[in-house]
Order: C-alpha cells, then structure tokens, then sequence
C-alpha cells in the first residue's frame, strides 16, 4: 500500500473546542496559546519542517480567523501551511474526510495538542515496509489505566484497542501517542459529513475488516507531552524550559530583570516589553508573556504568564496560568489553576 517514496504532507487536527483547558480556550483556540511565548501548534510545524515534510494542512473548525491570522503562510516553520475548515462538527476522522482532495496517497495524521520530538522517516519506513493501511505511532508508559491501549502480535501488527484498562497482560503497556501514517484508502471506510473518530470508529472498523494496521514502537523513546489540561500546559512549560526538547530555544533576559531589582531563579522565558518590580521574584520555571507587568516584591514559581497581563504588588502566584490582559490584583495569593476574570 505505500509506495516507497518520502511522504511530504500532513494533517494537523485541530478543530476540538479545548473544553478541558477553559476558561483559557474561551479567548484563543487551543493550538494557538502559548508555550514559551510561541503558539502550541507551532511545535508541530516545526518538527514537519526539519523532518523535510513541506505540505501541512490544518484541519479547522472554530476560530478560523484568529489561526490563520497568527499562523500565516507557516514559512516562518519550513512549511507550506493550508487551511481546511468544516462547517460541521465531523471528530478526527471526518475532519480527514473532509479535506480527502487536497489529500496525497500516503500522509501523517497529527492530533493537534501535542509536543513532541519523532524521527518520521523512520516511521514513514516502517509504515511502508509493512503494507499496513494505517501506521499509529505508539510510546511504551508505566501506568496504562489513562490512555487507550493498543496491543500489537509478534510482528508489530495491532490485534486488540482496549480503553482504559489497568493492566496489560501482554506485558507491552503501549498507547497511542495521537501521531499516524495513513494510506489514502483507509479514508473509503469513513462515512462523508458525518462525525467519525480515528480511535474510536475507523481503526477498530478497519481492525474488525481484517485490515493491517501497525503499531510502531520506536527503540529509542523520544520526548512526548499532550497539552489537553491546565496541569499538561504548565509540565510541558516546565519541560521545554528544562530542556527535554533539544531543538527548541527561547530568548534569555535574565541579566534584564536582575538589573531592574528582581530576583531570578532560571530557567525562565520573558517576551519583549516585560516590566518587572522592585525585589519581584521570578521563576523558576516561568514563562512571561510580551508586555506583561509584574509588581513589586511579588513571587511567581511554576507560571505562565500570557500577552499583556499586569501582576499587582505583593502577589504570589505558584503553578498558575494568568489568561492574557488580566489584571491580577495588589496581594493576591494562589496555588494552581488559572486566573482568568472572563466568562462566556
């Protein structure tokens, strides 16, 4: 079913509404909010571009917009960024249905919310040594009971999908990590404008159909993190700081901010425009927004601080996301979650 060559498109899926990182997605779609002050999709994009994978399409739902405002041309990544918007809601699946002209005869399939470090010729070369339909990408994990098990024979070849089960008796504990190769066959088994999941709907269809489908374990584990909750947007802030993706860089400015009074314990990013208080203590592990204000003898650990949003005097903030053009108030206290004063 492949034909051998190197495959230059993927589909970034993008059109979930991020309900589990509201109120934050209620301002920005979820593939646009920022990690290391750069959009969240923009990892992906980049991880395309220095794989020589040149044609990205998103596949869009809401804030069409806003994506295409802030994303452009995707140049700026080393790809050739095209947009596919549904009017309905179709899930993963129909959302690849949807954009199936635009589409080449084998392409990598990408769930929008990842980071993620993958050598994808070699799993292009797994995926077309196999003549499997569908390639799922699959990282090995202690505790199983959270993801969807994929469990695979002899020959990598998956034999079973099990849903949040608490122990694997084959030993193998791998899960899906959100990342495919597909042959543009397999999109004849979804149905046209209706929604129609990858994971739950077409590869146990194609599963049951006696289709191969292979489950590809790379030997060496790379980094992966999905930002689907508060709690994964501020780990993934603290890993990329930390390091844990090697191509990834951000502009320092510590000596900037020690030199206006503050106290800095890196790592720590910092946006253009920032002003920090007298005797404020940054980091570590924080990340500070273009313009963003902090006051004078606040204390801020573990944060994100988005776009425009002003820290009173005297806060101290610990694992909290502050929504961008808050305004957090003089003495404010807080441990975890985000403050965000919008409702929808």
């Amino acid at each position: 079913m492949g034909e051998g060559g190197p495959i230059s498109q993927a589909v970034l899926l993008v059109g979930g509404l991020g309900t589990r990182l509201r109120p934050l997605t209620y301002l920005m779609p979820k593939a646009l909010l920022p990690v290391l002050n750069r959009p969240l999709i923009s990892y992906e994009l980049e991880l395309l571009g220095r794989s020589g994978v040149p044609d990205a399409l998103l596949a869009i739902r809401h804030h069409s917009g806003q994506l295409q405002e802030a994303l452009g041309d995707g140049n700026r990544w080393g790809v050739s960024l095209t947009y596919v918007e549904e009017q309905l809601p179709l899930d993963t699946a129909g959302a690849l249905k949807n954009a199936q002209e635009l589409l080449a005869s084998e392409f990598f399939v990408f769930n929008g919310d990842l980071i993620l470090d993958c050598d994808l010729a070699e799993l292009a070369r797994a995926h077309q040594q196999s003549g499997a339909l569908v390639t799922i990408l699959l990282r090995q994990v202690q505790d199983i009971s959270h993801f969807g098990l994929v469990q695979r024979d002899e020959k990598g070849f998956v034999t079973a999908f099990r849903e949040k089960v608490k122990v694997d008796e084959t030993g193998q504990r791998t899960v899906n990590a959100g990342v495919y190769v597909m042959a543009a066959e397999a999109l004849d088994y979804v149905p046209v404008g209706e929604p129609y999941s990858n994971e739950t709907d077409l590869f146990p269809a194609l599963l049951a159909a006696g289709l191969p489908i292979l489950g590809y374990l790379p030997d060496q584990q790379r980094y992966w993190t999905d930002v689907g909750r508060i709690e994964t947007y501020l780990a993934a802030n603290r890993d990329l700081l930390g390091g844990s993706l090697p191509w990834v860089d951000w502009p320092r400015c510590d000596e900037k901010l020690k030199s206006c009074g503050a106290q800095v314990v890196p790592p720590i990013c910092c946006g253009s425009g920032v002003k920090v208080g007298r005797a404020a203590q940054i980091g570590p592990y924080v990340t500070l927004g273009d313009d963003a204000q902090i006051g004078a003898g606040s204390m801020l650990t573990d944060c994100i601080i988005q776009t425009g949003a002003t820290i009173g005097a005297e806060v101290t903030l610990a694992s909290v996301v502050v929504a961008e053009n808050e305004t957090v108030p003089n003495g404010h206290h807080q441990t975890g979650g985000v403050f965000c004063t919008y409702e929808q």
